[in-house]
């Protein structure tokens, strides 16, 4: 088959549809303003306006009924003519060539454009101009009247009337019943047969009477007046020959200020028109495609083309017969594609009898708007558009133009503006994204989005019914004969499932029915929203995660400091610490074990770029990368329902709002079950290999699984000790035979070796001594030195402080056994807990000539110590600590001044300056070369 020529190389537009020159003027139509010579030039200039309308058989009858009237070659009752139709259907455009029928006849006789005309009206063209009257609602003010001129202020219908047929002359006969508003009764038979011939034009009459029921004239309205003046005029008109009133009314009350006043306004004159005037329908139904072609249309091109092109969409449509209306594979339907050319009779039909069943869209008005602006948009950019166009079709329609827009907005909603941008058209909308996505065909022909339009087009119905497009409707809205008919199909299927809007139902043989309405479906968007979080990663939401539920978790009995993904720079950590390891640094089961234990190895031998001396204090807890993908597959379905949520929540009606709600809890409730289980490995060093161990259960509430962790390290595993038993000490050689061992360094032993048992904290290694001490495994002493010990304890349950530096593990001894000489100046804290030390006994070897405590106290005592030098402060802080008791702990502050350290120590210790404690800082002091300041 040949190629089809696209309609804008056959047809052309008129000038002001090609250049966009759509003023709202050329479309609104206005007889008042065509009286006043102040319209455009298309309805003002006799010979333009008639060019460009085409004859429709009632218009043809109604020029043929008044000017045979005017001749005066027609009964009374052709000479009282009603136009009742809708909204927009075309009455004032025909009085407006009634007005140009009767005010420029002599153009219409001569004017070569114009042959139609004179061969439709044959003999009843008008001989020559006539008076014309006009009055429309916007005539004549019904409270303030009108300055008509010639010095006369006109305030109602029938003064108006006197005034234009007759001047000042014929205005004096009711110049006295204007002022007063009162009816004429029998007057104007008079002003009509000295004014006949004559065309009177009455428009929008039923809205002036709703103006003028508010102004009182005596018992009555000036409404009441002017309805019962229209008995007196029709009377006068069916009695003086050449006389003709022609008046339009509303099809429906709806059109007159929607009140039952206006009701009762429109039921009074049709009842005084119908009884003698004939009624008259401007357009018919299957006239309107000429209307429009004539009307937006310089010229249609060769009537060949059009007949080729209808014949290319017929054969298509017989292809496929059981996939269009029966209609359309008729000869009858090419007919109409015919008339229609260049549009597709589809693309009119919906604006006319579906939007035209609006009652606040213009019939034919309205079509004439909103296909001017569609074809002139097409026309402007028929060098980049890279649809086929043999016919314009539903599917061309770029539903982000003006008029579209503020149509769509004003007869259908605001909401539908976030329908065309969620779904039609848009760098965002799914139709756009789906052409964008299957590419070539589809994109270059929009068939997803000229799909969409479609079916926004037939969305309407009458009262804002949502009537929508069957399958088979949109089948001729859609397809053309150059593009794969499979391609629409696959169209439908695919924004079925995309679509926000989109909404269906069955339609028996018709197949779907599909309409596009203002709330989203929910299944749609949550698969749409799915789609959008599908690639992403949520490893810093899961950090993010476990931080708060960290941060927020209950105290349980676990001793470890909890770290979420410290990173490479993880500090020195003195004590237990479980380290929460990230979702990249999961263990799967694709072979990346040996990455994760070097992670881990790093971990525990590094902070950051130098070595890490407390290493059996980390423990690593971390997940699977199938329990990780699990979660994060979770956190996109919560992700997603959250995002539909925030987008759409106001939208949505009251059952989907709780459906959403349940679903979300149910997604965040997946979400938290995934995070616990996710995480069910922990790790550690063990000497030196990276052991793991897999968590036997998993508990909703991080918190509570973190306590389960701990409760199995520490009673299944063993891992962690919360007491060090005499057979551990022994195993890591913490058991002296000779000399002695400080209790802090044998507490670091199993901070920093991981070769031994980790500790929950330092309290159990020192419960394990105290409890040694009492068995006489070992001897506790306490002093600067093992050879040179102030107290020491054996068999006595000691209660020990894990922080105080002068505490000795010392090899057992005997109780009475001679010790070495003691301090006996070395003062103790008075006010130190006794149950710290014990109470003394025979085992506490004293010296029994140590001076009463509160004998030899001074009145003076030091608060605050300074120790100044140029010594690294971690070789000598320690020893001045040892210095005082524990129950006086210092609070030691070290501050770096150039190569200098200062340690300023405060202390609620009672010292004097007499005490040995004093006497032996200093002398350290002085050996260290430091000086020292006690204040």
């Amino acid at each position: 088959m040949a190629e089809l020529k696209p309609w804008y190389a056959i047809a052309t537009p008129h000038q002001d549809i090609r250049k966009g020159q759509l003023a709202e003027a050329v479309f609104a139509a206005n007889l008042w303003a065509v009286a006043q010579n102040n319209a455009p030039e298309i309805y003002s200039d006799a010979e333009i306006f008639f060019e460009k309308s085409y004859l429709t058989a009632g218009l043809k009858n109604v020029l043929s009924k008044v000017g045979a009237g005017l001749n005066g070659a027609s009964d009374s009752g052709d000479r009282i003519i009603s136009l009742q139709t809708s909204f927009g259907g075309g009455k004032t455009h025909m009085l407006i060539a009634l007005w140009h029928l009767a005010k420029h006849a002599d153009v219409l006789r001569k004017a070569n454009a114009l042959k139609n005309v004179r061969a439709a009206l044959g003999d009843t063209l008008p001989k020559k101009s006539v008076n014309v009257a006009v009055f429309t609602n916007q005539t004549n003010d019904a409270t303030q009247g009108r300055d008509a001129g010639d010095g006369i202020h006109t305030r109602t219908l029938w003064g108006e009337l006197a005034y234009q047929l007759g001047g000042a002359e014929l205005y004096q006969r009711v110049a006295a019943n204007d002022e007063q508003r009162t009816v004429p009764q029998g007057l104007f038979t008079e002003i009509l047969q000295r004014a006949a011939p004559c065309l009177i034009l009455l428009d929008e009459i039923a809205d002036y009477c709703v103006g003028a029921s508010a102004v009182p004239v005596g018992d009555s309205t000036l409404a009441d007046q002017t309805i019962s003046f229209i008995q007196q005029l029709t009377e006068a008109v069916q009695n003086v020959s050449g006389a003709v009133v022609v008046a339009t009314l509303p099809a429906s009350h709806l059109e007159v200020a929607s009140s039952e006043k206006g009701a009762e306004i429109l039921q009074r004159l049709e009842k005084r028109f119908g009884r003698m005037g004939a009624d008259i329908k401007p357009v018919a139904d299957d006239e309107i495609y000429q209307v429009v072609r004539r009307r937006l249309f310089e010229t249609i091109g060769d009537e060949k083309e059009h007949a080729k092109i209808a014949s290319a969409y017929l054969n298509l449509y017989k292809q496929h017969e059981k996939e269009v209306p029966n209609d359309a594979t008729k000869a009858s339907y090419q007919e109409r594609i015919v008339r229609a050319y260049p549009f597709h009779p589809e693309l009119i039909d919906a604006l006319y009898l579906r939007w035209g069943a609006h009652p606040d869209f213009q019939r034919t008005r309205g079509v004439l708007r909103l296909l001017a602006s569609i074809v002139s948009d097409l026309w402007q950019r028929r060098d980049t558009n890279t649809q086929s166009q043999p016919l314009i079709q539903p599917c061309h329609i770029r539903w982000t133009m003006d008029a579209l827009q503020s149509n769509l907005t004003r007869l259908w909603g605001a909401t539908y503006q976030s329908v065309v941008a969620a779904d039609v058209i848009g760098e965002r909308a799914n139709a756009t994204l789906l052409d964008l996505e299957k590419g070539d065909e589809y994109e270059r022909e929009k068939i997803v989005e000229g799909l969409a339009a479609a079916i926004l087009l037939g969305s309407f119905g009458g009262q804002a019914e949502r009537a929508g497009y069957s399958s088979k409707d949109l089948k001729l809205a859609v397809s053309r004969p150059s593009l794969n008919w499979n391609y629409t199909d696959g169209a439908i299927l695919a924004f079925e499932e995309r679509a926000f809007y989109l909404h269906q139902a069955s339609a028996g043989s018709l197949g779907k029915r599909y309409w596009f309405g203002t709330k989203p479906t929910l299944n749609n968007l949550i698969v749409q929203y799915r789609q959008t979080f599908a690639a992403r990663v949520f490893d810093a939401e899961i950090v993010e995660e476990l931080t708060r539920q960290t941060r927020e978790m209950k105290s349980g009995g676990a001793t470890w400091k909890v770290l979420v993904d410290p990173g490479t720079d993880l500090p020195e950590q003195k004590s237990l610490a479980l380290v929460v390891l990230p979702p990249n640094a999961a263990l799967g089961d694709n072979g990346n074990r040996r990455a994760v234990e070097q992670n881990i190895s790093q971990l525990s031998t590094k902070c950051g770029g130098r070595e890490r001396h407390f290493r059996n204090t980390l423990l690593f807890l971390l997940p699977s990368q199938r329990s990780i993908n699990r979660l994060t597959n979770a956190l996109r379905e919560q992700a997603a329902l959250e995002q539909v949520q925030r987008d759409y929540a106001s939208q949505l009606d009251p059952d989907q709002v709780e459906d959403l709600k349940g679903r979300l809890k149910t997604a965040r409730t997946n979400v938290q079950d995934a995070l616990t289980s996710a995480y069910s490995n922990v790790a550690r060093i063990e000497g030196q290999q990276v052991v793991f161990v897999s968590l036997t259960d998993a508990k909703r509430d991080w918190g509570e699984h973190l306590n389960l962790a701990w409760k199995q390290l520490i009673e299944e595993e063993e891992w962690v000790l919360r007491k060090v038993g005499s057979v551990t000490l022994q195993k890591a050689g913490l058991i002296p035979s000779e000399g002695g061992i400080r209790l802090s360094d044998a507490i670091e032993a199993f901070l920093r070796y991981t070769d031994k048992p980790m500790i929950a904290s330092r309290e159990a290694v020192a419960q394990g001594f105290s409890e040694a001490c009492k068995n006489k495994l070992v001897g506790i002493g306490r002093g600067l030195r093992a050879d040179n010990l102030q107290t020491r304890w054996i068999g006595e349950n000691i209660t020990l402080d894990p922080n105080e530096e002068g505490i000795w593990i010392i090899p057992p001894f005997s109780p009475d056994a001679p010790s070495s000489p003691l301090r006996t100046d070395f003062k103790y804290d008075t006010a130190a807990p006794k149950a710290t030390y014990g109470a003394t006994s025979a085992t506490q070897t004293t010296d029994a000539t140590q001076p009463n405590t509160a004998e030899t106290a001074a009145t003076k005592q030091i608060r605050r110590i300074v120790i100044r030098g140029n010594v690294p402060v971690e070789s000598w802080a320690d020893l001045f600590r040892s210095f005082v008791s524990p129950a006086a702990r210092m609070n030691l502050k070290q501050l770096t001044l150039g190569i200098a350290f200062e340690l300023e120590a405060k202390t609620d210790a009672l010292f004097q300056p007499e005490d040995q404690a004093i006497k032996s800082m200093k002398e350290a002091a002085q050996q260290l070369g430091l000086k020292i300041e006690i204040e």
